[in-house]
């Protein structure tokens, strides 16, 4: 499992050396090709997917004290479930001291897909359903974090949390706080744009009672 394994054993040598920030998510930032390459990519489904319908599914892989947020993304089927797995991290590279040292300073960092950390327990998810203009934004944001040929990890500037808020962000979404660990960052996620979409869909009610309250008072 390389750099996940190190990652997760590397973790309590990490809090001996920067004790400052224990409670910041060691996670990291960028992606997996979504189009031009099958790495990270796995076909779950033979069923057509529906005209423009895709998804993308924020995750954390329970993993060590912190967690590790990455993200699901593909094409839907015609039942509206996923015809394809795709998927998008980066993780930390190299020995238990240069893990350790990417709580101070960025350290080197890989984009390749782990197949192991598929392996991992689901902590926690959210799907959201993306148009074909959603899922090109996304695409075109995970490629752009794969044409960096110096990607670097650092546990308070620069690790998942961040990654999967730039995702987030492409495809108009709101974020909660990086400053958190990956099992808590991403139901916060969740959390922040379904209130942020049952919102606006009570306010869409009211307008819409309101109109009618006023064409009705105006006979």
């Amino acid at each position: 499992m390389t750099g996940i394994w190190i990652w997760g054993r590397g973790a309590a040598l990490a809090l001996l050396l920067a004790p400052l920030i224990s409670s910041v998510a060691v996670c990291e930032p960028n992606a997996v090709s979504p189009g031009a390459s099958v790495q990270g990519a796995k076909e779950t489904s033979s069923q057509p997917a529906s005209p423009g319908e895709y998804y993308v599914e924020f995750r954390v892989a329970q993993i060590g004290t912190y967690g590790h947020s990455y993200v699901a993304y593909g094409r839907l089927n015609a039942r509206g479930q996923p015809a394809e797995h795709r998927f998008a991290d980066l993780h930390p590279i190299g020995n238990y001291a240069l893990m350790a040292l990417g709580h101070v300073f960025p350290v080197p960092a890989t984009t390749k897909w782990d197949s192991d950390v598929e392996k991992l327990p689901i902590s926690a998810s959210w799907r959201k359903t993306l148009s074909a203009a959603e899922y090109n934004r996304l695409s075109a944001a995970i490629q752009r974090t794969r044409a960096n040929s110096t990607t670097t990890w650092n546990a308070v500037t620069n690790n998942c949390n961040h990654y999967v808020a730039e995702l987030a962000k492409a495809i108009g979404l709101r974020t909660p706080s990086h400053f958190q660990v990956s099992y808590t960052f991403i139901p916060a996620l969740r959390d922040l744009n379904e209130s942020a979409r049952k919102k606006e869909q009570t306010d869409a009610a009211k307008k819409k009672q309101a109109a009618h309250d006023e064409l009705v008072g105006s006979r």
